[in-house]
């Protein structure tokens, strides 16, 4: 089981704080594939939109989208504020 933490407006597109993946283990690629699925607005999940954290790591640090989450795994991911 993978939790995924939904922030900002991530949440707002999936219309969930939070979603259960039963999956063992799911490149972070993947993950954002199936979220994709099921919003109004796919382009708030690309990843230059987003951060991602891996139990609190940033995915950037680890391997990108290539990163593989696993099981028992807390993934967050916030939408980026932009200003100006």
């Amino acid at each position: 089981m993978i939790k995924l933490e939904l922030l900002g407006g991530v949440k707002k597109a999936v219309g969930r704080s939070s979603v259960i993946l039963e999956e063992a283990s799911l490149p972070i690629c993947e993950i954002l594939t199936l979220l994709r699925r099921n919003v109004k607005e796919p382009e708030v999940l690309t990843p230059n939109n987003i951060l991602i954290a891996v139990n609190g790591v940033e995915a950037s640090s680890l391997d990108g989208t290539d990163t593989v989450v696993e099981s028992g795994d807390t993934v967050t991911i916030v939408t980026v504020a932009h200003g100006g």
